[in-house]
């Protein structure tokens, strides 16, 4: 997340992580191998989408042959059973089960870069949502404890899409900053200096309301750099014009975070770290290495001093290691001179944050 300004984004960036992109709960209607293998598919698509931030990866053709085989991506998958929904005679029976499913992360990575997809790591932006609602008896923001539902609709849809979403307190501080009429009418100025407290990479505004032919309408806007963003969506039914919201907001933060392969050979850049001064601080770094995406192997190259050198093998670009970087709260640019690499090549300074 970054501090937000009357139009402006700081160059510091900040994010939640998400846990459970390689994880789907799909409902099924038995445990045989058919309805199994649905599932699955079902699952495995919806992880693409997540990973990828494209909502198109599932149908393309370079990706036709892993949904032959999907199996080959899953790490486990089980049963759970859902508590059972009263209802009506005559009623369509819902299922009594899910499939919950664990992808192998490394392996839908290597897919999704081997293709030519991007790949978006778990790091990513958190994004506020300002929303203002008139129904046909009232008119309120969604936030705290208003619009429950609704939140509930679009922290089920932001999770599919496997963003990180918040809603404002609407406490007397948010009340004095900004009122209704001020998120209906997306009053940029209002609403951008009341989202500085939250801290968030973007803030999403919308205005949702009943048409006079009962169909649900929402308009949009996503401040998440220089310029803004806006779309509209008309449908029978509330959650499918949140849902739109939710996916036009992941399509647009893809385009800008994720990274993409292109089918190319990993990358070696050269890292040196310094502030290293334990065994503890040279683990944490290590362990953070390890962990981000675009990272696909690393090796100690050598030891100067508080400055360790990594030679790292990456995904894409290495303006897509540092941004994963600037996302962790790990390590921070050093603006110090290192030591010389024993290899040739740009070597990229870090120190490590305690």
């Amino acid at each position: 997340m970054c501090l937000i300004g009357a139009g402006a984004l700081s160059s510091t960036l900040f994010a939640a992580e998400v846990t459970t992109l390689y994880e789907v709960a799909v409902p099924v209607s038995g445990q045989g191998p058919v309805e199994r293998g649905r599932a699955i598919r079902e699952a495995f698509a919806e992880v693409l989408v997540k990973v990828s931030g494209d909502r198109d990866t599932p149908s393309q053709a370079a990706l036709k042959d892993a949904f032959t085989d999907t199996l080959r991506y899953v790490q486990q998958y089980r049963y759970h059973k859902l508590p059972r929904q009263g209802g009506e005679p005559g009623d369509v029976e819902l299922p009594t089960l899910e499939l919950r499913i664990s992808f192998d992360p490394r392996a839908v990575n290597q897919l999704l870069f081997d293709t030519g997809n991007p790949v978006w790591g778990r790091a990513r932006p958190t994004t506020l949502i300002w929303l203002a609602v008139q129904d046909q008896t009232s008119r309120f923001m969604v936030g705290s404890d208003s619009g429950r539902t609704l939140q509930d609709e679009i922290v089920l849809e932001a999770r599919r899409r496997g963003i990180p979403v918040l809603f404002p307190l609407l406490d007397l501080e948010d009340r004095a900053a900004v009122h209704f009429t001020d998120v209906w009418g997306n009053f940029q100025d209002s609403i951008l200096a009341a989202s500085r407290r939250y801290q968030s990479e973007a803030v999403l505004v919308g205005r949702l309301y009943h048409r006079q032919g009962g169909e649900w309408e929402a308009r949009w806007t996503l401040y998440s750099d220089a310029e803004p963003q806006y779309w509209s969506a008309t449908a029978s039914e509330a959650s499918a014009v949140l849902a739109a919201g939710i996916d036009s907001t992941a399509d647009s933060l893809a385009l800008r975070f994720a990274q993409r392969g292109g089918g190319s050979a990993d990358r070696v850049s050269i890292l040196a770290v310094s502030a290293i001064h334990t065994l503890k601080d040279y683990a944490r770094v290590l362990d953070y290495l390890e962990s981000i995406d675009p990272v696909s192997s690393l090796q100690v190259s050598r030891v100067e001093g508080d400055h360790v050198f990594f030679r790292l093998r990456i995904r894409g670009d290495e303006s897509g290691l540092r941004q994963a970087i600037a996302f962790g709260g790990t390590l921070a640019p050093d603006a110090g001179p290192p030591p010389p690499a024993d290899e040739p090549g740009m070597v990229i300074t870090y120190r490590l944050l305690q």
